[in-house]
């Protein structure tokens, strides 16, 4: 029980370094200095392809059996799988617009960070809930056997960013740069 909530609490700290170092671009940028758009480009390449395919579908599993065994405490959390659409819906728009902007440096500076800010606070409000309502009612509800249930059901996927020895070449730039 506790690996499941261990893992999607470990991702949420890798991508809370990923959002500062966009948020540190994003500065640069209204600050009217050159933001490294390369780099906010991988990041949210890789939060499309790991959190959005991965790490999301495990909550969405777990809120699933926590529906299933108390729609009560789930209710109380809110529509977890709908938060997580909308966290996709966003990180895709601001990739556009990230992409929009790199072809055309003439859009709106104000617009961009607006974007920009907008999937940030989003996303950090959304790992806040996880944390303190989602996963605390998670271990509180769900018994030993749904922990298994959902542990059968899930296989974790190497994080080509994070894991020692995964690291691809696209993501390498990237990692030197979490670790900083």
């Amino acid at each position: 029980m506790f690996e499941i909530i261990w893992k999607l609490r470990e991702d949420h700290k890798k991508l809370a370094r990923l959002l500062d170092l966009i948020a540190r671009e994003v500065r640069h940028f209204g600050a009217g200095e050159r933001a490294d758009y390369e780099l906010v480009e991988i990041i949210l390449e890789y939060v499309l392809n790991y959190p959005d395919l991965f790490h999301h579908p495990l909550e969405n599993q777990v809120y699933a059996k926590l529906v299933e065994i108390d729609p009560a405490v789930a209710g109380s959390i809110g529509e977890l799988d709908m938060e997580n659409a909308e966290l996709g819906q966003l990180t895709r728009r601001f990739a556009a617009a990230l992409q929009n902007f790199m072809q055309d440096e003439e859009l709106h500076r104000d617009w961009f960070v607006e974007v920009a800010s907008d999937y940030l606070t989003y996303q950090r409000h959304h790992m806040q809930m996880e944390e303190f309502l989602f996963f605390p009612a998670a271990l509180r509800t769900l018994s030993p056997g749904d922990w298994d249930e959902i542990a059968r059901d899930y296989e974790a996927p190497d994080d080509p960013l994070f894991e020692v020895g995964t690291a691809r070449d696209k993501y390498d730039r990237l990692h030197q740069e979490v670790l900083k």
